[in-house]
């Protein structure tokens, strides 16, 4: 099926066990940057500093995607919501095991783009839904929450436990993915610490563009 985008795409063929992923990524970040920068620094985006980190396909949403696809996480109709969802690559691998799912993302345009990718794989629309994490809705519950490399930015590191608590239910599980980032350790002892959480931490290697990275696996499941 033929698709026209305002940028500059390549499609991939992803391959996880037996769940096979087709999914359009943008070659050109810098049309992104530049875009946001032509909005003019009195705009929202440019002020909340939205940057376009949805656009790439990163080691950590794979890594995600194949912890999913290689263990038996994904009930039949479970509940899941991926936050920070950008591409969508571990929501959709989830909504192929048979979870019942929903995309998240602080930006319109990835939920636009977005739908270009589930309706590569999927003959329904997109299940989504515009998720800030400073405000989670309290209605949004999930069996399990997804999130793959969220810990990008400090500014961040105060609100993502407790919007992590909100959006999951009591007895629930969230798995998280990280690339072993120095900056992201304190989010990481947060969760931790947290008694509210059983913790079983792994590492997965994966390797995407050519170039390995090692990355974090938090499963987590609420007491």
């Amino acid at each position: 099926m033929a698709y026209s985008f305002p940028y500059d795409t390549q499609l991939h063929q992803l391959q996880f066990g037996a769940i096979e992923i087709a999914v359009h990524c943008i070659t050109n970040f810098d049309d992104l940057l530049n875009a946001l920068i032509e909005k003019g620094e009195e705009h929202e985006d440019y002020k909340d500093e939205r940057l376009p980190y949805w656009a790439d396909l990163w080691h950590s949403a794979l890594a995600l995607a194949q912890y999913l696809a290689e263990n038996e996480v994904i009930k039949p109709s479970m509940k899941v919501t991926e936050i920070g969802c950008g591409l969508g690559v571990p929501g959709m691998v989830a909504a192929k095991l048979g979870a019942d799912v929903i995309l998240t993302d602080y930006m319109q345009e990835t939920l636009d783009f977005l739908e270009i990718n589930w309706r590569q794989n999927f003959d329904s629309t997109l299940p989504s839904a515009l998720l800030d994490w400073r405000k989670p809705p309290t209605h949004f519950q999930a069996d399990l929450l997804l999130a793959s490399d969220v810990a990008y930015e400090k500014r961040a590191f105060d609100v993502l436990p407790q919007a992590i608590k909100i959006l999951s239910k009591p007895g629930g599980r969230i798995i998280i993915t990280e690339p072993q980032r120095v900056m992201a350790q304190p989010f990481l002892d947060i969760l931790e610490k947290d008694k509210a959480y059983s913790l079983s931490k792994s590492i997965l290697e994966v390797k995407w563009n050519n170039f390995y990275k090692k990355i974090n696996i938090l499963d987590l499941k609420r007491m």
